[in-house]
């Protein structure tokens, strides 16, 4: 493989961005790269599971919602159980849907709103007006004993916030315990149904990634 050119590295990926692979003062710019590719694999590897997860849940919950208020555009419903930070998201979305001239309706809406939204949906605040009445329907494979809006919120924000870090690319290579965080979304994906396991390819998994670590991944740079 070639060498990668360090003036190239530094001005695409930005010096800033490097130093976040940098343990030791020492460290070369091989090592840091091996740590950076390594990152973009991890995440890499991590995108299925996390992409399903946004998608079961948002999906499960809006169903959920659907039967509780006897239509799919629960949103809509006057008076309003919303508090007034997703009240601005529902708006938002809508806004976001007539400027594209897309049609307003009910699939479109719960693909529009963000992971945020329906995350913001396990506050104390819905406690009593959306759970736990919602919870057997919403994670009908989630142990009963654990079957809690607070046990449930503690996930799904766990899950958020790495979400993110992978989505915008940032590094989750020091992050601790990130294998039992990676075991722990394919447990949270068993809340829906464990049939959603099936769907993962069988090539490049996480586990296989880790265990390379960063030296596997490493390029030299001139």
């Amino acid at each position: 493989m070639q060498p990668i050119s360090a003036t190239l590295l530094t001005s695409l990926l930005s010096s800033a961005r490097l130093e976040a692979y940098r343990l030791l003062p020492t460290d070369t710019h091989r090592m840091l790269l091996g740590r950076y590719r390594w990152n973009v694999a991890l995440c890499m590897s991590l995108y299925p599971v996390l992409g399903y997860l946004e998608v079961a849940f948002r999906n499960s919950l809006h169903m959920a919602l659907t039967g509780m208020y006897s239509t799919p555009a629960w949103f809509d419903v006057s008076p309003s159980v919303l508090k007034s930070d997703e009240q601005e998201a529902i708006e938002a979305a809508k806004k976001a849907l007539r400027k594209r001239g897309v049609a307003v309706e009910p699939n479109r809406m719960v693909a529009e709103l963000s992971f945020g939204f329906w995350t913001g949906l396990l506050r104390t605040e819905y406690e009593q007006v959306l759970w736990p009445k919602l919870l057997a329907a919403v994670f009908p494979g989630m142990p009963r004993k654990h079957r809690t809006r607070q046990a449930v919120s503690n996930r799904m924000h766990t899950v958020r916030r790495l979400r993110n870090r992978v989505f915008h690319h940032e590094p989750i290579w020091r992050l601790q315990h990130l294998p039992q965080r990676n075991d722990d979304l394919r447990d949270t994906l068993t809340w829906f149904d464990r049939d959603l396991l099936r769907l993962f390819p069988s090539s490049h998994t996480f586990e296989e990634i880790h265990a390379q670590g960063p030296t596997a991944h490493e390029q030299d740079v001139k």
